[in-house]
């Protein structure tokens, strides 16, 4: 109830029932961004209590942040959040025809003035991106489409064999 209380004595309710009701309709939730890996964790660094658990964006990719309060020790790693959604929006099918650029720069620009609610696919250079907006950092991410699923393809297959390794390693555990 105090969260709930935190949220309204905030002016913040209007925005989580929006989040509440249509999370999946959005981009997942990051709170800060920061061009540089080198920014974001001098920002992390500098911060007396940091926020745990929480997503930030670097560039284009998601990191997660996190803070232990025993000790004090900070730290971030690559999140894989948004390309399960690439995945499933590419499974659905891409438009016929995106808005379409000869340059990242000229996309950006455009997404300024046209933004996504909350994603839409463009080209760029005869390439598909997926436009991503994150409505409360009020930016845009571009996520290249094919090199995102590559991506997340080689993730997925690294995941199974740390899994296949840790399975190994219980089993003989179990015998001994």
């Amino acid at each position: 109830m105090s969260q709930v209380n935190f949220i309204a004595d905030t002016g913040q309710l209007e925005a989580c029932e929006d989040y509440i009701n249509n999370r999946l309709g959005h981009a997942p939730l990051a709170i800060a961004h920061f061009t540089t890996r080198e920014k974001a964790e001098a920002w992390l660094k500098g911060l007396e209590e940091p926020p745990s658990s929480v997503l930030i964006l670097i560039g284009d990719e998601y990191h997660q942040m996190w803070h232990d309060r025993k000790d004090n020790t900070r730290g971030m790693y690559r999140e894989y959040m948004l390309e399960p959604y690439v995945e499933g929006l590419v499974a659905e099918g891409i438009p016929p025809n995106p808005p379409s650029f000869k340059t990242r720069a000229e996309a950006e620009a455009w997404l300024e003035n046209h933004p996504t609610a909350p994603f839409e696919f463009v080209s760029i250079a005869g390439e598909h991106y997926l436009a991503v907006h994150h409505q409360r950092l009020k930016r845009h991410t571009l996520h290249h489409v094919a090199s995102t699923l590559t991506q997340w393809e080689e993730r997925k297959r690294a995941v199974e064999r740390e899994e296949a390794q840790n399975a190994v390693v219980e089993a003989e555990g179990e015998n001994e």
